[in-house]
């Protein structure tokens, strides 16, 4: 069972053994005496605060165990006769960025088991590159630039974009319908572009905890 799912299913629960316990007081309360009146009102009191603070606890579960957006899949594109630079002949690394943003967004709009949300709808998708072996010192130190990543066809690209999920996702939460701009979270780390010939290759330069 999915994060999603026994959120849901948790919800249904609560519902259902609040019904119970009012229609058990209410058809064991026929007598009118004042403390069956004070006991059927305690025990709806403690049923309620039970299922409300096993609520707080269950979303506190969720909400640990839910996945960040992490997506550090490799994402390659070779150039095509739809996307050829006229004047290099090959894709130019601008294009083969914004092509492997989608690609990026696209997969994440696709049902995965090991991620508790799913992206259902983004606008406004766009990339900014910063060529390694351009960028000063102070950037270089802010987006921790390793050595191996210096090169004159690799580029740190930025990808800016609106979009809206369902779900529970670290550290947002629950999903409230509304659009997020932000990734990731955190100092900027964004992605890694590399160029082999023809071929472009995109992959966040998120590292997991227990890489």
């Amino acid at each position: 069972m999915t994060a999603i799912e026994f959120s849901n299913a948790l919800g249904k629960v609560n519902d259902k053994y609040i019904i119970e316990a009012i229609n058990y007081v209410e058809e064991n309360s026929t007598r009118k005496h004042p403390v069956q009146k004070i006991k059927r009102i305690v025990l709806i009191a403690a049923i309620v605060t039970a299922v409300m603070l096993l609520s707080a606890m269950a979303y506190a579960i969720i909400h640990y165990f839910s996945t960040a957006i992490e997506n550090t899949k490799l994402y390659c594109l070779t150039g095509d006769n739809t996307i050829i630079s006229e004047e290099q002949g090959v894709i130019s690394p601008e294009d083969a960025a914004y092509k492997l943003a989608e690609l990026f967004m696209q997969d994440l709009m696709t049902k995965d088991e090991t991620r508790t949300y799913r992206v259902t709808e983004y606008k406004e998708l766009s990339v900014t590159l910063h060529s390694t072996i351009e960028m000063d010192s102070e950037t270089a130190c802010i987006y921790a630039l390793k050595e191996s990543e210096i090169s004159a066809d690799t580029w740190i690209v930025e990808i800016s974009v609106l979009y809206k999920y369902e779900g529970i996702m670290s550290p947002i939460g629950p999903s409230n319908h509304e659009w997020i701009d932000v990734l990731y979270q955190g100092s900027p780390i964004d992605f890694l572009l590399k160029r082999d010939g023809e071929t472009y290759s995109l992959q966040s330069r998120y590292e997991p905890a227990n890489s």
